[in-house]
């Protein structure tokens, strides 16, 4: 309980930055932050597991980032996207060959899927927030990560009897993972209402209700898919960042996966 609650606390922190200081540039540094704590971790993980990712080439990633974040015009942003991941991969190999390769090929693809998984995945926050009522739609994503988790675990632990993933995560249960989905859909509908009664949102409640079924999917499988690779490199959690509630990856893993989807529903929901 005390750390469902403590990932609400941080959750809200890092939505008070973002609201607070109406600003791209400590956007993008709060989310760049977020990535390089999240680069950290994760490398960390894998090295545990014996393995030897490249850690500079993910903080570079976080810094490819950090520069579209607001820095670059808008009009270079897609050029930077078309040469930043294959100017990267062509950094990896060289690098490993010129190291005698110290580094096997899965140290290469355990280290270029941590700028997919990680800054990659976390920039459609700020992606969310440059669209139109940035600072309102990002309250979806934020509830969705902690509803699904919170919903989840309430449900699981009164009324859980049938395992969802017994080898990922054994406490998770299918009757928890429904409980999730719905607390998801709660929220959502009452973060719709009041995003058309008091903020002139105009957002159709249908849509916003089946957002809601996609997004607390999503974060199951976000919260199983850190659990899956914090199994196989046999840790416990990514960090201690948080002591005794483990580290940003823990935090924020429903996150990343509920951004990218609500990044893309969003976009397809305003184009219709």
């Amino acid at each position: 309980m005390k750390r469902r609650i403590l990932s609400g606390a941080i959750f809200l922190l890092v939505l008070i930055l973002i609201g607070l200081f109406d600003s791209t540039f400590v956007d993008t540094c709060v989310i760049t932050t977020l990535s390089i704590l999240g680069i950290y971790e994760y490398n960390k993980a894998f090295k545990n597991a014996s393995y030897k990712p490249i850690s500079w080439v993910g903080y570079l990633g976080c810094l490819t980032m950090f520069l579209m974040g607001g820095i670059i015009p808008d009009q270079d942003k897609m050029l930077i996207t078309k040469i930043a991941l294959p100017a990267l991969l062509i950094i990896i190999f060289m690098y490993i060959i010129l190291t005698n390769l110290k580094r096997t090929i899965v140290d290469v693809a355990i280290t270029v899927f941590s700028l997919i998984y990680i800054p990659f995945m976390f920039s459609f926050l700020k992606s969310i927030l440059m669209m139109q009522n940035g600072r309102f739609l990002i309250l979806y994503v934020f509830i969705a990560a902690f509803a699904s988790d919170t919903f989840a675990y309430f449900i699981g632990t009164k009324y859980g009897k049938n395992k969802l993933c017994i080898e990922i995560s054994p406490k998770k249960t299918i009757e928890g993972s429904i409980g999730g989905i719905l607390g998801v859909i709660l929220c959502f509908t009452i973060l719709t209402y009041i995003g058309n009664a008091y903020f002139s949102m105009n957002m159709n409640i249908i849509y916003m209700l089946a957002a809601g079924v996609i997004a607390g999917i999503a974060g199951q499988f976000g919260d199983l898919s850190a659990s899956a690779i914090k199994r196989y490199c046999n840790i416990k959690d990514f960090g201690n960042i948080i002591p005794g509630h483990g580290g940003i990856l823990d935090r924020f893993d429903s996150m990343l996966f509920v951004a990218p989807v609500m990044y893309i529903f969003l976009k397809i929901y305003m184009f219709n």
